[in-house]
């Protein structure tokens, strides 16, 4: 039996893609014969900036080599820090490095704000650059989740690495229904998403349109105080965390989906809508996203803008059922390549 261990770096609390990843993973090695998969996290906090080093020294610090006198086979490292681990046969599969540190800089959301601590910021910034060009050289193979990703890395760190999708978590589950009235966005409720896009593009349609939101985080107050002060709760719900079948029923029968972070990695949500043979909305600045709508046609790449939102929301109103499933056509066949069985020959199968 091969003892393979998947590393998670957990934020208490808060719960997103990388999370779903690592359990898809985990459980799909554990289908696998001859092998048993486990998931281990250790909590990350980024926040004073020096406690990132002390997160990385924390990874860097086990000892993964055996667990009860047992030889551990294969360790797969995701983000940051959990590449810091140190294992004869390490192997990244990144999702993304810590942001800030790197393609934020110089962005509205960069950090800090406090003008006395960008110069020990600066200081954290380049050695866990320098920290992770060495320990991400340790893995015997690299992949990244998303072109975006693999980009970033080439980059800033001068390092290769093979792009390999990850499936959406519950990609079986997904079906096509209706296209309904509404507009859905899918994912956490915080400022790099930027769902509040969607609130300010329908307040500039007309009032047959609609919108629903799927998630939670730190600025659902913030996102409901918009729809309140815009007069659109009867327009747009926050329907907070749903079901997995709550969900697909939502996909299933939505008219498209608003995806439109800043600079994604990836963006499950955009997966998700292409098997629900739904169209995504995106905007030219929403990185992985934008690139698999723009490179499958299926959807639409607009301006980061209210207007140029509301524009695109009004045409899809005009598109009848089959067109806006013939929109999603390249996307679904896409979506429907992105398969386990070519993550686990890579990851897993090829290296123990």
């Amino acid at each position: 039996m091969k003892r393979i261990i998947v590393l998670g770096a957990q934020v208490p609390f808060v719960r997103g893609g990388a999370e779903l990843l690592n359990e898809s993973l985990v459980n799909k090695i554990n289908e696998l014969k001859g092998v048993s998969a486990e998931l281990v996290q250790l909590p990350f906090k980024w926040y004073p900036e020096e406690q990132m080093l002390n997160d990385v020294a924390a990874w860097r610090l086990l000892d993964l080599s055996e667990s009860c006198g047992k030889k551990i086979d294969l360790v797969i490292a995701t983000k940051f820090p959990t590449y810091a681990a140190q294992h004869d046969n390490k192997i990244l599969w990144l999702v993304h490095q810590h942001r800030v540190l790197y393609d934020l800089q110089h962005t509205e959301f960069d950090h800090p704000d406090d003008v006395t601590r960008q110069p020990a910021f600066k200081r954290i910034r380049n050695k866990i650059r320098q920290i992770d060009a060495n320990f991400i050289s340790e893995s015997k193979k690299c992949y990244t989740i998303a072109d975006n990703v693999t980009s970033r890395l080439q980059h800033f760190n001068g390092l290769h690495a093979e792009t390999l999708h990850p499936p959406a978590p519950f990609a079986n589950k997904i079906v096509t229904g209706d296209y309904g009235d509404y507009i859905l966005f899918i994912g956490r409720i915080e400022k790099m998403k930027r769902p509040e896009l969607l609130v300010q593009a329908i307040n500039k349609c007309p009032k047959r349109t609609k919108a629903f939101f799927i998630g939670t985080g730190a600025e659902s107050h913030v996102l409901k105080t918009l729809i309140e002060s815009q007069k659109l709760t009867n327009r747009c719900k926050m329907l907070g965390y749903v079901s997995e079948e709550e969900l697909t029923q939502y996909l299933a029968n939505c008219k498209a989906v608003f995806y439109a972070p800043y600079d994604e990695d990836y963006g499950y949500a955009t997966i998700e809508a292409f098997l629900a043979q739904k169209p995504v909305i995106t905007c030219h600045d929403s990185g992985e996203v934008a690139t698999i709508v723009h490179n499958t046609d299926s959807g639409f790449v607009v301006d980061n803008t209210p207007k140029a939102i509301a524009d695109t929301i009004k045409k899809i109103y005009t598109l009848s059922p089959s067109q806006l499933k013939h929109k999603a056509q390249n996307g679904y066949d896409f979506a429907k390549s992105i398969r386990w069985e070519n993550v686990l020959e890579k990851l897993v199968l090829e290296n123990i």
